[in-house]
């Protein structure tokens, strides 16, 4: 990571010195004087102009967001350019890479929201129900171009009762990420993009291989992690969450979650008990050749770039009758509590402007929130090939998520899907005697 990363640095420097000499069209540097959105020609727009305005930004603003150090590192960049395009802004920048939420909830508690900050889409309702977070309706309004152009299915996510409070920064796709060679040494193909889950299936046999009785390369991987089931739960149709109830006793819901079981109780793919007694996490197998299929989110990118001494690639997700990409967004409020509202929102424009999405995009551990940006090489970057993960964009999950998380409970349905799916992947119970429990649990605790 550390040799990505400097090099990440270096592109980033470069980056910035092009940029502040040259003009700028990204959303938050628009003409102060027209009114209309559209920079001048041949003139550097500050972030602080906004449209129609000659309004100066000033003032202490704070920003709060989790993550890995080089993340950190990004949105420091980020940052650090903003304020020297608003020099009389001030950001205190509080990096909370452990107990996030924890912490958050204890500054709202505490009235002392920050300005800016992150949510996932999941926590929205959360902290929309405590007053945290300020409507955005009357910002969009005036600054259209924050949601105009956004993948569709991401806004959604951000709302609670007909109102906005959040904006998504970014979101993941999830691909399912090939050893290419060792899908060499089998002398099979990659799969295109059609493949099916019943080629899936066939392939995580072919591709394990067993030495003395023991295996030592597993063709696949199943994970409890929930936007991995959620890929295989919806993947013939199912909602896993429906009329307000947990809903996994639905047979087109049973029907792709029972491709996960069936290849951990064939032996394809490792046990979570099985990976406990190695002594790895499945992503660290994959990166030591021992795992040929892993499904993945975006953020698995810059690991593999640097850690993966093989060839490797990304391809879509294999699809029953159809495919469902879940959300992972991380999203933007504003405190409704803020001192300081202009330069909030003043930061949260250069976050989704194109120079500010240049700048964190550019490790690769997420996709960009506007559909014109997912064609940009210098955004979307590769290797791998950037196809597939631009394609989840057209089948992203609308409805089963949404409605699940808007009931505010979704931290506490996870809570009790999780284990129940940890019994049956480790051979305990059946993936039907699972979803009965989840079902029974959740809609006598949650969805009464």
């Amino acid at each position: 990571m550390k040799r990505y990363l400097a090099l990440l640095l270096a592109t980033l420097c470069v980056f910035s010195f092009v940029i502040a000499g040259c003009g700028s069209d990204d959303k938050a540097g628009v003409s102060a004087a027209s009114g209309t959105g559209d920079a001048s020609a041949g003139q550097s727009q500050s972030v602080s102009s906004d449209a129609g305005t000659a309004q100066e930004l000033s003032g202490k603003i704070s920003f709060m967001s989790w993550g890995e150090e080089d993340e950190r590192l990004l949105y420091e960049k980020v940052l650090e350019n903003f304020q020297a395009k608003n020099p009389k802004v001030k950001v205190n920048y509080m990096f909370t890479p452990n107990d996030y939420y924890t912490k958050l909830s204890t500054m709202v508690a505490g009235n002392s929201t920050p300005d800016v900050y992150w949510l996932l889409q999941s926590k929205v309702p959360e902290y929309v129900k405590s007053g945290a977070c300020a409507v955005l309706d009357p910002y969009i309004q005036k600054y259209p171009e924050l949601t105009d152009d956004l993948v569709d299915g991401l806004l959604k996510y951000g709302q609670v009762d007909g109102k906005t409070y959040t904006i998504p920064k970014d979101w993941a796709a999830i691909n399912m990420y090939v050893n290419v060679d060792l899908f060499k040494k089998a002398n099979i193909e990659i799969p295109t993009s059609d493949w099916t889950m019943e080629q899936y299936t066939d392939l995580a046999k072919k591709l394990t291989v067993t030495e003395n009785g023991k295996i030592v390369q597993y063709g696949a991987e199943a994970d409890n992690y929930w936007a991995f089931w959620m890929t295989f739960a919806s993947s013939y149709g199912g909602q896993w969450f429906k009329d307000g109830k947990s809903n996994f006793s639905d047979p087109s819901v049973l029907k792709g979650m029972n491709v996960m079981y069936d290849i951990i109780k064939n032996k394809t793919a490792p046990s979570p008990s099985a990976l406990s007694s190695i002594g790895q996490g499945s992503d660290q197998l994959f990166l030591t050749g021992k795992i040929a299929m892993y499904p993945s989110g975006r953020w698995f990118v810059p690991t593999c770039r640097n850690d993966a001494d093989f060839e490797w690639t990304a391809i879509e997700m294999p699809k029953g009758t159809t495919r469902i990409n879940p959300v992972i967004s991380g999203t933007l409020a504003m405190g409704e509590k803020s001192g300081n509202k202009d330069a909030a929102i003043g930061l949260i424009r250069y976050f989704l402007s194109e120079e500010g999405l240049g700048i964190t995009m550019a490790g690769g551990l997420s996709m960009p929130p506007y559909k014109k940006m997912l064609d940009n090489e210098k955004i979307v970057t590769t290797p791998p090939d950037a196809a597939p993960f631009k394609a989840t964009a057209s089948y992203i999950e609308t409805e089963t998520q949404y409605n699940a998380a808007a009931t505010g409970l979704y931290t506490k349905f996870q809570d009790i899907i999780t284990p129940e799916l940890d019994n049956a992947f480790n051979g305990s119970q059946t993936m039907e005697q699972a979803a009965a429990n989840i079902d029974k649990k959740a809609n006598t605790e949650l969805f009464k």
